[in-house]
């Protein structure tokens, strides 16, 4: 056999085994929507008929007396996808803006709003493109991981990050998780692959889905500061665009700029402290007046923050990403269960993770499934989860 023959064999042999790796999590993902689905299903249909509280038309969020009608899911089983703020996408989609729906930025409802049009089901156009970027998101985040850890390590980090409960869920339930999570892996990727242009088009549009979607510029900011290639900065000007024309959008149709900040206000129910701003003010009082907090919300975000420590020894400049952001969600986010549904989405935490057992990893997945379709079906038939 030439030399040249024997390459050719070896690489397609590589690329073959490479792209086997990235179809296990992706396989398994899907597995585990669709037993998912079909059990939720199932067991909201009691007799036969399936049902959840959220089919019942809320009329001060499904049928604004302002507006006309709107249409909802034809398609029942559309119902295991929509709860909470997941309805407010598609609603946005068909109607467009008004208070106090500015806090929903507006890349995933126009995405829904386009493929509606072409396909004439807003609510199954927002189940699409979910499902669409979560699976992305799953692949973006596997060839990521390779360029940290080896390819078996970034097999087991890729299930672990895609099943962990609340990962799974948000990007399960029609959230701009999904869009969000695709937007800033893809980001990072191609920073790291030398193409900024492609980077700083993705990192605008992870400003336009999420409010702190902005934070992905400093990494990039500080690659291309390391890199000595000044003139890439000149490609941040794209993000910043992206935003300051949602900014300009909102001024122009409440005179506000920054209404998306200002509409947080209506969604606060309970607390008007932050949990960083509660711990200050409880200290103060003692540490007994500390035992008011949820033990359970403390744990969770003391494992997050040991992570985003380990990101020091990953990458330095996801390091400062991840510093900033897990601040700044302790110091802006009021309802404190939401910080179990935003902090996991701090990607490096999982470039962290380098399991070479898989029995460890096996564990873990069976204890994160089961979770996870639990959140599921509490969050479209019981409670608000995050």
């Amino acid at each position: 056999m030439s030399p040249n023959r024997e390459r050719i064999l070896v690489f397609r042999s590589r690329k073959w085994i490479k792209v086997r790796l990235l179809c296990y999590p992706l396989a398994f993902a899907i597995a585990i929507r669709v037993i998912g689905a079909v059990w939720i299903f199932h067991l909201l249909s009691p007799e036969g008929k399936f049902h959840t509280p959220w089919m019942d038309a809320n009329p001060h969020l499904i049928l604004p007396t302002r507006w006309t009608p709107i249409p909802l899911p034809t398609l029942n089983w559309l119902w295991l996808f929509n709860a909470w703020d997941s309805l407010h996408f598609p609603l946005i989609a068909i109607r467009g803006y008004i208070h106090p729906d500015y806090v929903f930025l507006p890349a995933f409802p126009l995405l829904i709003h386009f493929l509606g049009v072409l396909i004439g089901d807003y609510w199954l156009a927002a189940f699409l493109v979910t499902q669409a970027f979560a699976l992305a998101s799953i692949v973006v985040f596997q060839l990521l991981a390779e360029l940290y850890m080896q390819p078996k390590e970034a097999v087991y980090a890729t299930l672990l990050m895609s099943t962990f409960p609340y990962v799974s869920v948000f990007t399960t339930l029609d959230y701009s998780e999904a869009l969000f999570l695709f937007s800033i892996l893809s980001t990072w990727y191609f920073c790291k692959k030398g193409r900024i242009l492609k980077s700083s088009l993705l990192a605008g549009l992870a400003s336009v889905t999420r409010i702190y979607g902005f934070a992905i510029v400093l990494p990039i900011f500080l690659e291309i500061a390391k890199s000595k290639r000044y003139r890439k900065l000149l490609y941040l000007a794209i993000p910043v665009a992206f935003i300051g024309s949602w900014m300009f959008f909102c001024y122009l149709s409440t005179g506000d700029p920054l209404v998306s900040w200002t509409d947080e206000t209506y969604w606060i129910f309970d607390s008007k402290f932050s949990l960083a701003q509660t711990i200050l003010s409880q200290a103060l009082k003692g540490v007994i007046g500390c035992c008011t907090l949820d033990p359970g919300i403390l744990i969770a975000v003391g494992l997050f923050a040991y992570l985003v420590v380990k990101t020091w020894q990953v990458d330095r400049s996801l390091w400062a990403y991840s510093a900033i952001l897990f601040s700044a969600l302790l110091f802006t986010v009021i309802n404190h269960l939401s910080l179990l549904r935003y902090l996991p989405f701090i990607f490096p935490i999982w470039l962290t993770v380098k399991l070479r057992n898989p029995s460890i990893v096996a564990m873990c997945v069976l204890l994160f499934v089961p979770v996870g379709l639990l959140l599921w079906l509490y969050a479209i038939s019981v409670t608000f989860i995050g």
